[in-house]
C-alpha cells in the first residue's frame, strides 16, 4: 500500500509541476520557448486533476493535498480567467454599449446541401440572430459570403464593414473611419473601425486570429487503432510541428495588432477569436489594452469553444481600461462550434 501511495504521489507532483509551468506560459514568447504554450493549453486539465488530488489526500493523507492546494493558489489569478466568481452585476445606464463578438463559422451550422433543409436551418439560425438585433456593435468572425448574406438580411439597420476575409464588423451608430490589419493570410484578420457615440469616438477591432488546425488531427488519431507505433510518432510530430508553427503565427499577429493599438487615440474595444487561452503570451499582449470583461463580469466556466476540444476559453471582449463592463453573458447556442459573448459597457 506505502508503494502504491508513494507512486500517487510522484504522480501528483508531476500534475503539480505542470499547472505551474502553465502560469510561465503567457510570460515567454513562443519564438523563445514554443513549447511552454502546451502547458496553458492545458490549463483547465491540470487544474482539474490537481483537485482531484487534494479531495483524495484530504480523505487519505491531508498533508499530502497542500502540494496541488498550494499550486491552485498561486495560480488564483489564473483561474479567475477560467472561472467568474461574479454573482452580482452593476446598474447600468441607458446610454451604455451593448457589444456582441461571436465566430460563426460561416453559418455552417445553418446551412445544408438539401435546399429544403438549408431553408430550415437558415431561418432558424436567423431566428436567433434576431434576438441580438438591437445590439449597438457586433464584431463577428469567419463570415463568408453565405453568412454575410445572412448578416445584411438580419441586421439592415446597421452599418456594416467587411473586406472579404472572414472579419466583420456591424454599428448602430455611424463608422466614420475604418480599416484593416493585414496578417497575410486569406481568413484570418483583424478590421478596426472608429465608431461616433453621443458625440465621441471609439475604436472597436474585430479580430480572428490563426487557428491550431489540429482538433480534427488529434481526433483521427485518437480514433484509428489500426495505427502502427511508427506511424504513431509520426503522426504527433506532425500535430506538434503544425501547433507550433500557428502559435508562432499567433503571436505575430497579435504584435502587428498591440503595434496598431498604441498609435490610436481613442477609446478602444477588442473583440474576437483569440484562438488562445487566458494563459498565452498572445492573451497577455490582448490584456494590457482592456480589461478581460469575462474577468470583470463572468459567472462560472467561461468555456467559449464548442469543438472537439473541451474547457477552451478562446473568444474575448477586452475594454478600454476607463471604461467599465456593466454585464458579460456567453450565449450557449449550437448555430457555431463557437459561443458567442454579449456584454453591456459604459462608456
Amino acid at each position: 500500500m506505502k508503494y502504491i501511495e508513494k507512486l500517487i504521489l510522484m504522480i501528483n507532483l508531476g500534475f503539480a509541476a505542470a499547472i505551474l509551468l502553465s502560469y510561465l506560459a503567457p510570460l515567454i514568447d513562443p519564438e523563445l520557448i514554443w513549447s511552454i504554450s502546451f502547458f496553458g493549453l492545458f490549463y483547465p486539465v491540470f487544474l482539474i486533476i490537481n483537485v482531484l488530488f487534494v479531495l483524495f489526500w484530504v480523505f487519505k493523507k491531508p498533508q499530502y493535498a497542500l502540494v496541488s492546494f498550494i499550486c491552485i493558489l498561486i495560480g488564483w489569478s489564473q483561474l479567475k480567467g477560467f472561472v467568474g466568481f461574479n454573482s452580482q452585476r452593476i446598474e447600468h445606464s441607458d446610454s451604455a454599449i451593448t457589444l456582441m463578438t461571436y465566430n460563426i463559422s460561416n453559418a455552417l451550422y445553418g446551412y445544408d446541401k438539401k435546399a429544403d433543409q438549408r431553408k430550415i436551418k437558415k431561418d432558424n439560425f436567423i431566428a436567433f440572430l434576431e434576438k441580438y438585433k438591437d445590439t449597438d456593435v457586433l464584431c463577428i468572425q469567419e463570415v463568408g459570403d453565405y453568412a454575410r448574406d445572412i448578416l445584411k438580411s438580419t441586421f439592415p439597420k446597421h452599418h456594416m464593414y467587411f473586406k472579404n476575409k472572414g472579419a466583420v464588423i456591424l454599428s448602430r451608430f455611424p463608422i466614420v473611419d475604418k480599416g484593416e490589419i493585414d496578417f497575410g493570410t486569406i481568413t484570418n484578420s483583424c478590421l478596426w473601425a472608429d465608431i461616433r457615440i453621443d458625440k465621441e469616438i471609439y475604436r472597436v477591432y474585430s479580430f480572428h486570429l490563426q487557428s491550431n488546425q489540429i482538433s480534427k488531427d488529434a481526433e483521427n488519431f485518437v480514433i484509428s487503432p489500426e495505427l502502427n507505433q511508427k506511424q504513431a510518432w509520426y503522426d504527433i510530430k506532425g500535430m506538434m510541428r503544425k501547433y507550433k508553427n500557428r502559435h508562432l503565427q499567433r503571436s505575430r499577429q497579435v504584435e502587428k495588432i498591440e503595434t496598431h493599438v498604441q498609435k490610436c487615440d481613442h477609446k478602444v474595444i477588442l473583440a474576437g477569436d483569440l484562438n488562445d487561452p487566458p494563459q498565452s503570451y498572445t492573451y497577455k499582449i490582448m490584456s494590457k489594452y482592456g480589461k478581460d470583461a469575462f474577468r470583470e463580469r463572468g459567472m462560472g466556466i467561461g468555456t467559449t469553444y464548442a469543438g472537439r476540444i473541451p474547457l477552451l476559453r478562446i473568444d474575448y471582449i477586452f475594454v478600454d481600461k476607463s471604461m467599465q463592463v456593466a454585464t458579460l453573458d456567453i450565449i450557449k447556442d449550437n448555430f457555431s462550434d463557437h459561443y458567442g459573448l454579449i456584454s453591456t459597457i459604459e462608456k
